[in-house]
């Protein structure tokens, strides 16, 4: 037994059991829950950490709140409770059910103020909820500020700030076992000459609390050629919008190397994220698939003539799937399903 263990040994026999651990406790080891999208699953090694809090910000329309439910959905699937902490008060059931999510077992709140929505997550963390997603951080509204009326009062500066510093001590103190996602919005700091005048709301305490931060950016639409009419009837060529890029950028991490991105496709007419898609583009990038002029293949199989085939190929055959998702990461394939929920930290006795 060496030193680190007597003195454990010894301080627990005087303030409890538990009261320290060892850093190789099984207890410390961080669990993910995928999020559904590849792309973000493969930027966090895995999926959403457990006992941690990640935030994902960016502009309208770039699949944040895309991500929160589908990561619920994910969790739902392996028998996980899940949690919607909905301050925009714009959840749509009939989204969400499109997304996978089980509307029947979602726990939902549409709290009033932003202290209601700390004290109901508190709550939820402390009776072993999986899964909490909040929608989100920019529309949360103080308790100070619900209390004024806009013509001539004053609101004190800074009020969302302040109750985000709190609550994230609150909820961390509470927290060793629940998934928790915050979902933010960006603003553009006025008078900014030099440097990023990108900013979130609520100030520093949530970026600083968060194991992994994730950005949201718009990179660019798909777009195809199709036939119409103008209001007079004449013949046209008109493009359609068939998918969104999106670009994610991890801008901070606590469990891996930051400031990677991944570019991925929402594909608009199915409503989903283009994993193949990306599969497909990492695995010419690791050289993994191969292809000369329209002949595409991987390894030692067959040659599919076409992108078309090939990918209608990759859909349906798993272990090529595999093939490349291990070589992406080879730790992302023990972090694909979740992991029975834990015990959490030991507790004090």
């Amino acid at each position: 037994m060496n030193k680190a263990h007597e003195l454990m040994k010894e301080i627990n026999t005087l303030l409890g059991a538990n009261t320290i651990i060892l850093g190789s406790n099984k207890a410390l080891v961080v669990e993910y829950i995928p999020t559904g999208v590849l792309p973000i699953d493969h930027l966090l090694g895995g999926g959403i950490p457990r006992g941690r809090f990640t935030e994902i910000f960016g502009a309208y329309s770039t699949l944040k709140s895309y991500v929160g439910l589908s990561t619920i959905a994910q969790e739902q699937a392996h028998g996980g409770v899940c949690a919607l902490i909905d301050t925009e008060h714009a959840y749509d059931p009939e989204w969400a059910k499109t997304i996978g999510v089980d509307i029947d077992s979602l726990i939902y709140h549409a709290p009033e103020t932003g202290e209601e929505a700390i004290d109901v997550s508190e709550v939820l963390i402390r009776n072993g909820v999986d899964l909490i997603v909040w929608d989100s951080v920019a529309a949360t509204l103080p308790q100070t500020e619900s209390a004024k009326r806009l013509s001539k009062e004053s609101v004190q500066p800074a009020r969302l700030a302040a109750l985000m510093s709190l609550g994230m001590r609150k909820l961390t103190a509470a927290n060793d076992n629940t998934a928790m996602i915050f979902i933010n919005q960006t603003r553009m700091s006025i008078g900014v000459m030099f440097g990023d005048p990108e900013v979130v709301s609520g100030g520093k305490a949530l970026p600083y609390y968060a194991s992994f931060r994730i950005a949201l950016r718009k990179a660019g639409k798909v777009k195809e050629s199709v036939d119409g009419f103008d209001d007079e009837g004449h013949k046209i060529k008109a493009n359609k919008i068939t998918g969104i890029k999106i670009r994610a950028t991890l801008e901070k991490s606590k469990l891996s190397a930051p400031s990677k991105d991944a570019l991925f496709t929402f594909d608009l007419a199915s409503g989903k994220i283009d994993n193949i898609g990306y599969l497909i583009a990492n695995g010419l990038n690791n050289g993994i698939i191969s292809h000369e002029g329209r002949s595409w293949w991987i390894e030692e199989t067959e040659k599919f003539v076409g992108i078309d085939k090939f990918r209608g190929w990759l859909e349906q055959n798993q272990d090529a799937q595999t093939k490349i998702k291990s070589t992406l990461l080879p730790a992302f394939l023990g972090k694909q399903e979740p992991a029975k929920k834990k015990a959490g930290r030991p507790k004090k006795k």
